[in-house]
């Protein structure tokens, strides 16, 4: 190979280093949006967070801390406690957070803390602290109304947040239910209940 086609080969080369990883950011991007903009299975994911501490049940929690806790962005499994109104109008979410366990590491973490692994889901959930959390200014409500089983589906957030006030009877579950938040840009974007059977 002369000095031409190896300079050849190597430009050759870096472009189409650059453009798969072009395709990779790509790809990535939409797979979040994709996570974000469509129903998740009820009663089938699971949090990828560490196991930090178990219960079957949600356990009391302290009061909400006075600022506004930082989360990272994601999906979290939460139980929801209040929702409040700032000054300038928006909308904050305190929650305590859990950690839904299924398969293998549910069985594990219910091993770890001596209770039975029963419907295929353990729910992790030993640290008090409530965060608070920012709602976007156009939250998607995705639940499953009372007396019906156990398909999500679309909601809206103002009688969502009465419910979770427990102001008005609604057809949906309100705060004694587990909800996944999807967060992004320190806000929460997307809101859907948990089937639990």
């Amino acid at each position: 190979m002369d000095e031409r086609q190896r300079r050849i080969a190597i430009v050759a080369g870096a472009i189409a280093i650059g453009l798969l990883s072009l395709l990779a950011g790509v790809l990535i991007a939409l797979a979040d949006d994709e996570e974000a903009a469509a129903p998740g299975q009820a009663g089938v994911s699971a949090s990828s967070e560490p196991s930090a501490s178990a219960s079957a049940s949600p356990s009391p929690s302290a009061s909400p801390s006075p600022q506004p806790a930082e989360i990272e962005d994601g999906r979290h499994f939460v139980y929801v406690k209040d929702v409040s109104r700032a000054d300038d109008g928006m909308r904050t979410l305190t929650f305590d957070l859990a950690y839904y366990r299924t398969d293998e590491a549910g069985a594990q973490a219910a091993a770890e803390h001596g209770d039975e692994f029963v419907n295929g889901y353990y729910i992790v959930n030993d640290n008090p602290k409530l965060r608070t959390v920012a709602l976007a200014e156009h939250v998607r409500i995705w639940y499953i109304p009372i007396g019906t089983c156990c398909e999500l589906q679309r909601g809206d957030l103002d009688t969502w947040l009465e419910s979770v006030r427990e102001k008005n009877p609604t057809d949906y579950a309100g705060k004694d239910v587990p909800w996944w938040l999807i967060v992004r840009d320190g806000l929460i974007r997307r809101i859907e209940q948990q089937y639990l059977p």
